[in-house]
């Protein structure tokens, strides 16, 4: 410190030394410790207020509920600092500093919740108690600042030590690394708060006393904006960290399911494969050729089954199940779509046209199920007053390519088209017709995911045209 800045401190000392030593320090606070406090109480507002936004946009987080309440208490001790400071009151300085304490406790509370562990709640309000108790006596009837701060340290010094050996001993492989980071601020504020535990009994008396307190505790509420902004957004980031790790998780996991359910499939299919041709095959007894026919179907619809069974299988070793882009021969996707509802389309002695489609960028096992959920929407919702006509064209513009399916079923009402593509949702009367409303939200998914889009246009009882546009295969 200067020397004019000392001698500014002595004349303030010598001008309060008819008040006790607390009330001369609060009164010396009011030089600087204001302008500082108000910049605390407006950065721990403003994080209070962004995690306060995450949990009413419903972002789920282990521990946000308490890591707000740190940050709101936070802000409520530095308004109420303030206000102590201003007033120079002594007995005033018992409420902010147990906020202090509640503060870093609610903190420590979140890490522990972000770790899924069991709260230690007798423990926190035990201390939480105790320090109460501790800065009321040494305010009230001691009159002793530095031995007010210094049980105010001992509570955050245990609260943040906990909190950082938990967070250190971590050993998830989502949450280990956040946890690391914070830890070691964790710890920081722990080791900080323990130096200041066996330092403030030491401090002098009179302007020394008032030198020493206003230069630590300077300190103390600029490091005290720091970690609010670091604890704040390194508990937002060790969340999110967490959450697409398990997301990870979950989906190799189906990559795996999905792999052992289509190889499950793939044997007993191939047995029905080899079955079906000893019979057509075996040079026995000849077949009626009604029968036949229904043998000839079955066996071409369960070579059907196996190629999709392999390609889901190629998917599911990939580890790209369904994301992978290539170049797909759009024409052979939909005469393989249309292949497996044959039996439909002739149940209902549909009119099926379709050109020469430009090829796309996009994965055609998921591109083939596209058409496949288009054709099976147009038969289910056929008019049954007209012979169902599906007409498909495309046209190249803009480096797209755009797939309309057109058909003359039953339309769609206007008001229902914004919703057609939502799960479960079902437009009108196609509420009567069976299915479970998935298979135009499933086209959405895919056609997006490729990088396209996909819309409806439709007048109620003249029909619907789907126009799926996905990017061109390069030249």
């Amino acid at each position: 410190m200067t020397a004019g800045r000392r001698g500014d401190l002595l004349r303030v000392f010598q001008a309060n030394n008819c008040r006790g030593p607390l009330e001369q320090v609060l009164t010396l606070f009011m030089f600087d410790t204001s302008s500082l406090l108000f910049s605390l109480f407006v950065v721990k507002g403003t994080m209070a207020l962004i995690l306060l936004l995450f949990r009413v946009t419903r972002f789920r987080a282990n521990g946000l509920p308490e890591m707000t309440g740190a940050m709101a208490l936070g802000a409520v001790w530095a308004f109420a600092g303030i206000i102590v400071v201003d007033r120079s009151n002594h007995l005033m300085a018992i409420g902010p500093l147990t906020l202090i304490c509640a503060a870093d406790m609610f903190a420590a509370r979140a890490m522990r919740r972000l770790q899924e562990l069991p709260s230690r709640w007798r423990i926190e309000a035990s201390l939480l108690v105790v320090c109460f108790l501790g800065i009321a006596y040494f305010s009230a009837i001691e009159q002793s600042l530095p031995l007010s701060l210094a049980v105010t340290s001992v509570a955050s010094a245990t609260f943040c030590g906990l909190a950082a050996y938990d967070l250190l001993s971590e050993k998830r492989q989502g949450l280990q690394t956040g946890c690391r980071i914070l830890g070691g601020l964790f710890g920081f504020w722990a080791l900080f708060h323990l130096v200041l535990v066996f330092t403030r009994p030491l401090y002098g008396s009179g302007a020394e006393l008032v030198e020493q307190i206003i230069t630590v505790d300077h300190l103390v509420l600029f490091l005290n904006n720091m970690l609010a902004i670091s604890w704040s957004l390194g508990f937002l980031w060790t969340s999110y960290s967490n959450a697409q790790f398990r997301f990870r998780a979950a989906y190799e996991e189906l990559h795996r399911f999905t792999g052992a359910v289509a190889h499950d499939l793939r044997s007993p299919l191939n047995a029905v494969i080899g079955n079906i041709e000893a019979v057509t095959h075996g040079g026995g007894a000849a077949i009626p050729e009604t029968q036949r026919r229904f043998l000839d179907s079955a066996h071409e619809a369960a070579l059907r089954m196996n190629r999709f069974i392999n390609d889901l299988l190629a998917d599911a070793r990939s580890g790209e199940f369904g994301t992978e882009v290539q170049v797909a021969d759009t024409t052979s996707c939909f005469r393989e779509a249309a292949a497996g509802l044959k039996a439909q389309i002739e149940a209902v002695a549909a009119s099926v046209q379709v050109v020469d489609l430009p090829a796309v960028s996009s994965n055609s096992l998921q591109l083939t199920r596209v058409f496949h959920n288009l054709l099976d929407n147009a038969i289910k919702y056929r008019a049954q007053d007209r012979t169902l006509k599906i007409d498909v064209s495309a046209q190249r513009q803009d480096g797209m390519v755009h797939i309309a399916f057109r058909d003359n079923g039953v339309g769609i009402a206007k008001a229902d088209q914004a919703r057609v593509f939502e799960r479960f949702a079902r437009a009108g009367k196609q509420s009567l017709v069976e299915g479970d409303g998935m298979g135009l939200a499933e086209c959405r998914r895919i056609v997006e995911k490729s990088g396209g889009t996909i819309s409806v246009s439709s007048e109620l009882g003249d029909g619907a045209t789907f126009t799926v546009s996905l990017p061109a295969a390069p030249d």
